[in-house]
């Protein structure tokens, strides 16, 4: 009687467990759930990364006027904008940006160097130019001889350009054993840094070389077709980690779609552009360009998605030949191919 009486006691204690276990359980699976849906949400956003330059109008004009939300429907997106190439691939190979608008010499740099970088599409081309302080002379890079001249960054589409110059007349940068003195500073610092003699140039690119202009502190003395290929080097790509494209084909599909969009909407409606373009540099930069300004800087910016492959090739072929890699990396696998 009395092991009867134990064995349903048990029988109890037993299903109260199973009650409180199964109750555990439940708890656990709503937090998982609850889990899957936060991570979803994560997943459902894209972190574009730009510069607030003439060259990133297609991002700019983009992002400001719903052209990249609408394309990308469904998604959340975040953008971060940055004052040379060199912060923008950090920010690209840590993760706190996906894809964006950059110059091609950050990505091809990176990409030599092992970086698992992609360039999916052209986004503009011209508009790097050579601005001189009012009061030197200049009738070519030897003058440049004993100069401080300014670039973005090291290893920037415009450093790059610069020491093409300079090699081509058997100049060098002092990095390189030469006579001209190279100092990286944001395009938006060169106006006062010129203004105060801290350099004597800045290879640029638009607004900032017609802003230098208008307020008659520089004036160009190398034009966009007269730099190293004439002007056919890409000015600004859209850049992306390849994981990022292998794991998210739609999203790069649908961002490209709609960068063609904002091209197109650039070149076609140009007043509305140049106002948006000024409203947008002001509110990052704190510097408002006139409407003259940026318009005497479209005529020195060509937007197109279209992509020069062979021009990007021999680019980075010039990383190899001026040291900054030594690197025999296949460069079809930096092209992706949708």
């Amino acid at each position: 009687m009395n092991k009867a009486k134990g064995t349903k006691k048990s029988t109890s204690k037993k299903a109260a467990r199973n009650k409180v276990l199964l109750g555990i359980i439940a708890i656990l699976l709503v937090g998982v759930l609850a889990g899957c849906e936060i991570g979803a949400a994560s997943e459902d956003e894209v972190n574009i990364g730009y510069f607030p330059n003439l060259s990133h109008a297609g991002a700019i004009v983009g992002m400001s006027e719903g052209i990249f939300e609408e394309g990308l429907d469904g998604y959340q997106l975040n953008e971060m904008t940055f004052p040379n190439g060199s912060l923008f691939m950090d920010s690209l190979s840590t993760g706190q940006i996906d894809i964006g608008f950059v110059g091609p010499g950050p990505v091809l740099n990176r990409y030599l160097q092992g970086g698992e970088v992609v360039i999916l599409a052209n986004a503009t081309k011209g508009e790097n130019v050579l601005v001189l302080r009012e009061g030197l002379e200049y009738n070519g890079p030897e003058d440049l001889d004993g100069l401080t001249i300014a670039t973005a960054s090291t290893g920037c589409t415009h450093d790059l350009l610069l020491r093409k110059m300079l090699a081509e007349e058997g100049m060098a940068v002092e990095e390189n054993g030469g006579t001209v003195k190279r100092l990286p500073q944001r395009p938006a610092t060169n106006i006062g840094m010129m203004q105060q003699g801290q350099i004597d140039g800045a290879l640029v690119s638009e607004p900032w070389a017609s802003m230098m202009e208008a307020q008659g502190v520089g004036r160009v003395v190398v034009e966009f077709d007269e730099v190293p290929w004439e002007g056919e080097v890409p000015a600004t790509v859209i850049a992306a980690r390849r994981d990022f494209v292998e794991e998210n084909p739609e999203v790069v599909e649908a961002f490209l779609a709609a960068h063609e969009d904002s091209v197109e909407f650039v070149n076609n409606n140009e007043e509305e552009s140049l106002e948006i373009l000024q409203r947008e540099i002001k509110r990052i930069t704190d510097q408002e360009l006139d409407i003259e300004t940026l318009r005497s800087s479209f005529e020195r910016v060509i937007f197109t998605p279209e992509l020069d492959q062979q021009v990007v090739t021999e680019f980075a072929e010039l990383l190899n030949e001026l040291g900054f890699v030594d690197s025999d990396r296949d460069l079809e696998d930096i092209f992706w191919e949708q």
